[in-house]
C-alpha cells in the first residue's frame, strides 16, 4: 500500500490569455491528492489522508479522489472548517500566480490520529515537501507518518516541492530531515540547492536521484550511472501542465512497484505525464494499469535497444 499525507485543496484557474475562454470548473487539487489521484488510477493501493470541509467543495474532493481508487474513508472532514482552495491564474506567457485560501481550512486540521495504523502497513510513503509548508498540524502529522513508516519498513519518496515564499529554517530542517529518509527523491531544479543539499551526497548513501526539468525531462541518477530521459509530450497538444511533478512521482512509483527499474520508472513517468497534461484539470486523465506497460524500445541503461 502507498500511504501518501498532505494538503487537500479544490483549484479554480483561469487563462488571461485566453480571455474568451467560458470559466473552467473547479479541480480536486493539492500536490499529494494528485500524486494519489495518478497511483490510484494506476492500480496502486493507494491511501490518501487529508482533509476537507463538509460542503460542498468537499464533497466534490472525496468524490474525485474515491472515484480514481484511493481507499475511501481516509480523507477526514471538518463540520467548522471550510475546504482549502486555491486561485491559480495563467499569464499570457503560460507562468502561473497561485493565490491559498488554506490558513483556518479543513486541510491544516489533520492530527497524527488520522493516521491510525497506516504508517506501519504501508508499503511505499510518498512526502510532498508542499505539506510541510502551511501549517500545524498538517505538517507534523506528515512527519510523523514518513518517520513511522520509514522505521516499519517502508520506501519512502519525497518530492522537494519546495515554496520558497513559504519555506522558513525549520520547514527547511524538516524537509532535510524527510530527503534524509528517502530512498527516492525527485527535485526540480533548484530545489536542492535551496535547501543546501546535493545530489551527490543523496547517492553516496544509496538514494535514487530523479531530477525533473519539465520539457526538457529528466536525469535518473544511482550509483555512478546517469541516464537523461526525454520529455514525450507533443507541445501542440498540452492542456494543463498544473500537476506535472506529482503525476511523474506517482507514476515514478507505480512503475517501480510494478517491477521497473529507475530509467524504465521515469519513462513510464514520462508518458503518463503526457497523457495527464494533454486535458484540463489534474485529476481528469483517465488511466488504468495497462499505462505502466515497458515496451518503449530502449534497454536498462536508457540507450536504443537494438
Amino acid at each position: 500500500m502507498l500511504l501518501i499525507v498532505g494538503e487537500a485543496l479544490v483549484a479554480f484557474q483561469r487563462d488571461l490569455g485566453r480571455p474568451d475562454d467560458p470559466p473552467r470548473p473547479p479541480d480536486a487539487s493539492g500536490a499529494p491528492a494528485i500524486a494519489s489521484y495518478i497511483a490510484a488510477r494506476l492500480g496502486v493501493p493507494t491511501a490518501f489522508v487529508g482533509g476537507v470541509g463538509s460542503d460542498e467543495l468537499g464533497r466534490f474532493f472525496r468524490d474525485t479522489i474515491y472515484a480514481a481508487g484511493v481507499t475511501a474513508a481516509t480523507v477526514q472532514v471538518s463540520p467548522d472548517r471550510p475546504t482549502a482552495t486555491v486561485g491559480i491564474t495563467y499569464d499570457a506567457g503560460g507562468s502561473r500566480a497561485f493565490d491559498f485560501a488554506v490558513t483556518s481550512s479543513a486541510a491544516l486540521e489533520v492530527g497524527e490520529a488520522a493516521l491510525n495504523g497506516l504508517p506501519e502497513r504501508a508499503d511505499w510513503l510518498h512526502l510532498s515537501g508542499s505539506a510541510l509548508f502551511f501549517g500545524e498540524p498538517l505538517a507534523s502529522t506528515a512527519i510523523a507518518a514518513a518517520r513511522r513508516a520509514h522505521a516499519a519498513g517502508a520506501r519512502v519518496s519525497v518530492d522537494p516541492n519546495i515554496r520558497l515564499e513559504a519555506m522558513t529554517a525549520q520547514s527547511a530542517a524538516r524537509l532535510r530531515e524527510m530527503i534524509g529518509l528517502a530512498h527516492l527523491v525527485l527535485p526540480s531544479e533548484g530545489e536542492l540547492e535551496a535547501l543546501g543539499l546535493t545530489e551527490d551526497e543523496l547517492l553516496e548513501r544509496g538514494a535514487i536521484v530523479c531530477r525533473t526539468m519539465g520539457a526538457e525531462g529528466a536525469v535518473v541518477r544511482t550509483g555512478d550511472a546517469s541516464v537523461s530521459v526525454p520529455a514525450v509530450a507533443d507541445p501542440a497538444a498540452v492542456m494543463d501542465t498544473d500537476g506535472a511533478g506529482d503525476t511523474f512521482a506517482a507514476a515514478f512509483i507505480a512503475a517501480t512497484l510494478d517491477g521497473a527499474d529507475p530509467v524504465a520508472a521515469a519513462r513510464v513517468a514520462s508518458r503518463v505525464v503526457a497523457r495527464a497534461i494533454a486535458v484540463l484539470g489534474p485529476m481528469s486523465v483517465v488511466l488504468s494499469p495497462a499505462d505502466l506497460r515497458r515496451d518503449d524500445g530502449f534497454g536498462e541503461d536508457g540507450s536504443p535497444a537494438r
